[in-house]
């Protein structure tokens, strides 16, 4: 039987700490990156033996072809590598490749278990954690399909705030104080 351990929270030597993302979504994000991968390194494999086999594709262009494929791939990883939230003496931040978002810690009153709206190709109301600052203004968000709940709770305990909520509130851009 496959099991995954929930992700402790990690303490750093400067005295901050780091909630990793949950050990299912990461394993999940591994499986496809791998399933893309082995597909285009089969079409590049595929695109190198018929090149050498015809004798037509110049030797660089079959190398180019595998410096793309790396190139690829490494985005691929990086881009959709799941973010992790980092709390130190100044500020919370949930750090990914390609976004970071920052609070500063002494603004921070809670974490609220609420939804928001994503917008894109297909917009939808994205379960989210928000954590709120004074006047329930939203400071930052991390989607809730990141991290295991408890990883979160117990996030929330060492920066000693109140979690609330339960996901059923779709929230703009204040979370309403009686929800607090």
């Amino acid at each position: 039987m496959l099991t995954t351990r929930l992700a402790p929270i990690v303490d750093l030597p400067d005295g901050s700490f780091v909630l990793p993302p949950d050990p299912k979504r990461v394993l999940q994000l591994r499986l496809i990156v791998g399933a893309s991968s082995a597909v285009l390194f089969g079409a590049v494999v595929a695109f190198v033996a018929l090149g050498v086999k015809a004798g037509q594709i110049p030797w660089l262009v079959l190398l180019g072809a595998f410096v793309v494929f790396g190139a690829t791939e490494w985005f691929f990883w990086k881009a959709i590598k799941p973010p992790t939230l980092k709390a130190d003496a100044l500020e919370i931040s949930s750090v990914s490749t390609l976004v970071k978002q920052r609070m500063a810690r002494s603004d921070l009153e809670s974490i609220f278990r609420g939804q928001i709206f994503l917008q894109g190709r297909s917009s939808y109301w994205d379960k989210s954690y928000l954590f709120v600052g004074p006047g329930g203004k939203i400071g930052m968000t991390c989607s809730a399909s990141q991290f295991t709940a408890d990883g979160m709770a117990d996030f929330a305990q060492r920066l000693q705030v109140p979690i609330r909520g339960d996901f059923s509130v779709q929230v703009k851009d204040r979370v309403d104080p009686t929800s607090l």
